[in-house]
């Protein structure tokens, strides 16, 4: 581990994360078996609001209400078909669509902030407005919980950079992409996957951020298991068992911290006292 790396057990002063309640496996397969890379295990008990930054469908928001019925829930995403169901299962919940480079709420507004396989996703340029935009909606101490790919050994195995490696295999097993669909642009939305050191986060993040935790997780059962899954894309077939099983298996390995090597990284992040100041311009 180099110098600049925080210690990946956080602070001794942390308090413990809060479990998520008791609640029937089958409704939320995930939230167990994936373990500390769930971002679920990292809410704060007395949580009162959570905003989900790219929530698409809203499986994250359906499962923070299931453990805290009471817990006002947000989203947005550039997906207007995703929330479309999103806005289905969540009908009291503030969805919008909408960039994370411009959140459409005001200072101060949520207790927890997600963004989950997002951060990726965002043009690079938009990258550090986007995470300012997340301190701004925090309240002070608010914590933000943010996954993406990780720079390890099997950062290669990532299915979405496979499409720019191999765009005729890609196109023979998915055509137009179903996984696309509901993008303004479709496919040609889709940008790069970058996959993030510890410090390479950090910097984006800039000022103003204590880091609580690092968590580290998957090798390459995670990143193959998405490669399996483009087929049942193809079919529309994500309700069968096979894929259900397929996505055991992936949360399953993003359960097991490799260290370094992991193929994706779990920040839990605080924000440190008011915001102030503008969005940045630019990326770093």
């Amino acid at each position: 581990m180099h110098d600049q790396d925080p210690d990946p057990r956080g602070p001794a002063s942390f308090p413990p994360p809060a479990r998520p309640a008791a609640t029937d496996s089958s409704d939320v397969p995930d939230a167990h078996s994936s373990g500390r890379m769930h971002p679920l295990y990292w809410l704060p008990a007395d949580a009162s609001s959570v905003l989900d930054v790219g929530c698409n469908v809203g499986d994250l928001l359906v499962d923070a209400k299931a453990r805290s019925p009471r817990l006002v829930v947000a989203g947005v995403d550039v997906n207007e078909a995703a929330l479309a169901v999103a806005r289905r299962r969540l009908p009291d919940a503030e969805l919008y669509v909408s960039g994370a480079e411009a959140l459409p709420f005001a200072d101060e507004r949520f207790d927890v902030v997600t963004c989950i396989e997002v951060l990726e996703h965002i043009p690079a340029d938009r990258r550090v407005a986007a995470l300012a935009e997340m301190r701004r909606v925090l309240r002070p101490a608010g914590r933000l919980l943010l996954r993406v790919p990780h720079a390890g050994l099997t950062a290669w195995m990532d299915s979405n950079n496979l499409r720019f490696r191999f765009p005729a295999l890609y196109g023979a097993l998915l055509g137009r992409g179903r996984r696309d669909a509901g993008y303004a642009g479709g496919s040609h939305d889709v940008v790069w996957h970058e996959h993030f050191s510890v410090p390479g986060l950090l910097e984006l993040a800039g000022a103003g951020w204590s880091l609580d935790r690092v968590q580290f997780g998957g090798l390459v059962l995670y990143p193959l298991a998405d490669i399996v899954s483009w087929p049942f894309y193809r079919l529309g077939r994500t309700d069968s068992v096979v894929y259900r099983a397929v996505q055991q298996m992936a949360a399953f390995d993003l359960a097991i911290d490799y260290g370094r090597a992991s193929f994706d990284v779990l920040l839990v992040m605080r924000r440190e006292g008011p915001f102030q100041g503008t969005i940045p311009a630019k990326s770093v």
